[in-house]
């Protein structure tokens, strides 16, 4: 199944700000708008779109990798553009190359390439943080002259923060520039860094935190876990969207249930099936306060498949495995059960366990 064109950060801990909520290209980052580009300072030529399919380089790194402090240093990458008044630190970014740093509002950092292919890319930012850097950084990311993603996140963090942050995966078009720009508020006096950007090519059933499958044999159970914030590598086969934190909660493995308010958010379980017919079980946490119609929708591939409600606003008591019927697949096409809120229900979004486990075809799940 294609991934939902939600736009989120991934990582609802590091996340600062999101903007809106509607349909893009960009999967992480929330598009609020496509228009053409009216700042002419960039040089951007319209190209038309390559005919046929161009594979494109598998990694494009752009940084500011020039140390004016050392005769023999690196040359700042092709590419990359600096606008405004930016001052070289002692705090080393990706590589070891030297860290920058600008308080002029007007200043922006600017990684442009047109090395990508007609493929879809995670984009990584190497983030340098420290506690007097802006905690709402503006990232804006541009295929030709299309916006596909904005968003805000954070550089003010502790020093042991520091390393590859994903922005996101999007889809770029051969033969075009595209561009990630990094910039503050006008009125914000902290300081904006500057490093490297890296554009990593991703295979079919990738995202940035990795391949979203659990391989499903004869049964397979995937626990919904937070994101490492280290490395960002999900939990295998799970996958969140929106602002998700741990709660109190207990379950199906004594791990932390995964609790959201966010209106927008969702999660999902991918598996990848070796036979035809599976029955469904979901661990169901309950609580007084949480959704009375969680919508539980099974699809393959882009096929719904199945859809139904179930109520997790009952006492805590009540928690435990729930069946939710046979199902028949297609041999090797993911399979993605979704959780979101009913848009009419108040109440959290909880999140835990999905388990299917093989049966025969004249038999019926228990």
């Amino acid at each position: 199944m294609k991934k939902r064109r939600v736009f989120t950060i991934l990582f609802p801990l590091l996340a600062i700000i999101i903007l809106v909520a509607c349909l893009g290209r960009g999967h992480n980052l929330r598009k609020i708008r496509s228009e053409m580009i009216v700042d002419q300072s960039l040089s951007v030529n319209s190209r038309v779109p390559a005919s046929t399919f161009i594979e494109g380089e598998e990694e494009v790194v752009i940084g500011n990798f020039f140390d004016i402090s050392r005769p023999n240093s690196l040359d700042d990458s092709v590419g990359f553009i600096q606008e405004g008044n930016w001052f070289q630190d002692t705090l080393k970014g990706y590589q070891g190359s030297i860290s920058r740093y600008t308080n002029d509002s007007s200043a922006r950092a600017i990684y442009t390439t047109d090395l990508l292919g007609d493929s879809t890319y995670c984009i990584w930012y190497y983030r340098v943080p420290s506690m007097n850097a802006t905690d709402n950084a503006i990232v804006d990311i541009f295929d030709g002259v299309e916006e596909i993603g904005l968003a805000n996140f954070s550089l003010r963090l502790p020093s042991n923060e520091k390393g590859l942050y994903p922005l996101g995966e999007f889809s770029f078009t051969s033969g075009q520039e595209s561009r990630v720009i990094i910039s503050k508020g006008a009125e914000d006096p902290l300081l904006l860094r500057a490093d490297e950007v890296i554009f990593k090519k991703l295979g079919d059933y990738e995202d940035c935190q990795g391949m979203i499958y659990k391989e499903l044999d004869e049964s397979a159970t995937i626990v919904a876990k937070a994101v490492n914030q280290k490395t960002f590598k999900g939990t295998d086969g799970y996958r969140e969207y929106g602002d998700w934190v741990d709660s109190k909660l207990k379950g199906a493995q004594g791990n932390s249930v995964r609790m959201s308010e966010d209106e927008y958010a969702y999660s999902t379980y991918n598996f990848m099936p070796k036979r035809s017919d599976y029955c469904l079980q979901i661990y169901r946490p309950t609580v007084v306060g949480a959704l009375s119609n969680v919508k539980v929708s099974i699809f393959q591939e882009d096929v719904e498949i199945f859809t139904t409600f179930v109520s997790y606003n009952m006492p805590e008591a009540k928690s435990g495995w729930v069946g939710l019927g046979k199902h028949e697949f297609k041999e090797n096409e993911v399979v993605t059960v979704i959780f979101e809120r009913d848009p009419r229900d108040i109440g959290l979004l909880l999140s835990d366990a999905v388990r299917l486990s093989i049966v025969s075809k004249d038999k019926n799940c228990n």
